[in-house]
């Protein structure tokens, strides 16, 4: 699930796809003073300690997210340690010598164990996953978002992780607010860094370079099963870098949360703007098989390798998701072709309706499957028109490459236009002027038959002499001449 609060109102309809113009990514380099600065001290709980200062010549209010994180923030003061009252925005700061200053406590523990959800904030042991805009105040007053340095000083056996980049020693959060901000993971946790190909860096003749995955597991799950939860995340990681040619974004931070009344994988979760951010519930008594077997980690990882698309593109970031989650487990030789056609068989008659009334209209659930035949139509399409040289990964990578990635927000048509260009086609422009604003029936009977694809005696058959079968058989494996990489399951090595 990739979740990700609007900037700008969508649009119902779309105008005409034009050239795509890249919104330039959020820079702020070491180079860059920050406009404020952060200070967190973390001891057991956990409990904070946060002093927050801004350079400024006009008063900083100081907002939080809501009443919730309001009432947990303990004694405020300003920086000559005057209390500060709190008003129906925030807490009011005047600057004093181009500064202005606030010092508050936090019992973010307490803010967790009422919240109790993994999708906002969750306790677990003395470690807790939050939002960012769950525990510090956001500062109102700039023309535009301030650069933000966040310092944390961590208690003996505790740790502090964001998924913003580093600049020294801060976690620097630019080009988007708190409140967007994404996930950190605080307290007493197992925290690796785990160095991943760069995006783009596999392909040829490109130089070697990594990035960084910071890997989270909170506070409830014993060694062993936390070895065998990053062998888990590192094989993930090789599978999806070998679709992408490189990972999906440049730094992430993954945490992964121990959950007792479940076995396997549960609910997963992506926010990205100020840095990739991926939280996946996880079952305390860890199971590798469930582990391996499961598409959650997979279909979040997709989301990072993809900008949030708005102008009503739920059903594109769902849909290719849902889509490529199973070619990349079959390429890694984690599931059969036949499986991946039987599980679209399956499904994909859901989204069939969506694309009769329009993409536009399509909620909730609708936007998996809806989008994943999308995505299908879109696969075939391009490597028709391309004579096998290219399919949908190249237009999601090649997306990537060219500066969509999950950091920024774009109009659903730029996505579009930066698909044809990057695959040389007009397929999926084509196919969103039929299927997104007014819709258009879809025959998905007929479909099947043309790539060749059928149900019998509840097994897949594949017809290779259909009109479109040479198409079909490029989709899950790769074209002839690309062979697939396999990952190595753990009991096979």
């Amino acid at each position: 699930m990739f979740f990700r609060v609007l900037l700008a109102a969508t649009a119902v309809s779309l105008p005409a796809l034009a050239q795509p113009t890249v919104a330039p990514v959020p820079v702020a380099p070491a180079t860059i003073a920050p406009d404020c600065t952060v200070d967190v001290g973390v001891a057991a709980g956990p409990k904070l300690d946060v002093t927050f200062r801004c350079r400024t010549t006009t008063p900083i209010t100081f907002v939080p997210d809501d009443a919730t994180v309001a009432a947990h923030v303990l004694d405020a003061r300003d920086g000559a340690n005057n209390p500060v009252k709190l008003s129906s925005e925030g807490w009011e700061v005047a600057p004093v010598n181009g500064l202005a200053e606030v010092h508050y406590r936090y019992d973010l523990a307490d803010y967790a164990r009422g919240v109790n959800s993994t999708s906002s904030a969750v306790l677990r042991g003395e470690s807790v996953l939050a939002g960012l805009s769950g525990w510090l105040l956001a500062p109102r007053g700039y023309d535009n978002f301030p650069v933000v340095d966040i310092r944390a000083r961590t208690a003996d056996g505790l740790s502090f992780a964001m998924g913003t980049p580093k600049v020294g020693d801060a976690w620097r959060l630019a080009g988007t607010s708190v409140g967007y901000a994404g996930f950190t993971a605080i307290g007493k946790f197992s925290l690796q860094d785990i160095a991943v190909p760069a995006p783009g860096s596999l392909r040829p003749g490109q130089p070697k370079k990594d990035g960084v995955l910071r890997l989270a597991i909170l506070d409830g799950i014993p060694a062993s099963g936390r070895a065998e939860l990053t062998d888990w995340v590192k094989r993930t990681v090789e599978a999806e870098s070998n679709y992408w040619q490189g990972f999906t974004a440049p730094q992430m931070l993954l945490t992964l949360v121990p959950t007792q009344n479940k076995r396997g994988v549960g609910f997963g979760r992506t926010e990205a703007p100020g840095g990739a951010t991926v939280m996946v519930e996880v079952g305390a008594d860890v199971d590798q098989r469930r582990l391996f077997n499961d598409w959650v980690l997979v279909h979040e990882m997709i989301h990072t390798g993809m900008p949030y698309i708005r102008g009503r593109g739920t059903w594109f970031m769902e849909g290719a998701a849902t889509y490529v989650e199973p070619i990349i487990r079959a390429r890694a030789g984690w599931k059969t072709e036949e499986v991946v056609w039987k599980e679209w068989m399956d499904n994909m008659p859901m989204g069939a309706p969506v694309l009769a009334k329009g993409l536009t209209n399509a909620s909730g659930r609708e936007n998996y499957w809806s989008g994943a035949l999308f995505m299908l139509m879109a696969d075939l399409g391009i490597r028709r028109a391309t004579n096998g040289a290219k399919g949908l990964e190249d237009c999601l990578k090649g997306s990537q490459w060219a500066g969509y990635e999950s950091s920024i927000n774009v109009r659903l048509q730029d996505y579009v236009a930066m698909c044809d260009k990057v695959t040389g086609t007009t397929v999926v422009s084509g196919l969103v002027n039929r299927y997104f604003a007014t819709g258009t029936p879809m025959d998905l009977d007929a479909f099947w038959r043309d790539i060749g694809v059928s149900e019998v005696g509840g097994r897949i058959a594949l017809n290779d002499s259909a009109p479109q079968a040479q198409w079909r058989k490029m989709i899950v494996m790769g074209p002839p001449g690309q062979p697939p990489k396999p990952v190595k399951l753990p009991w096979e090595s």
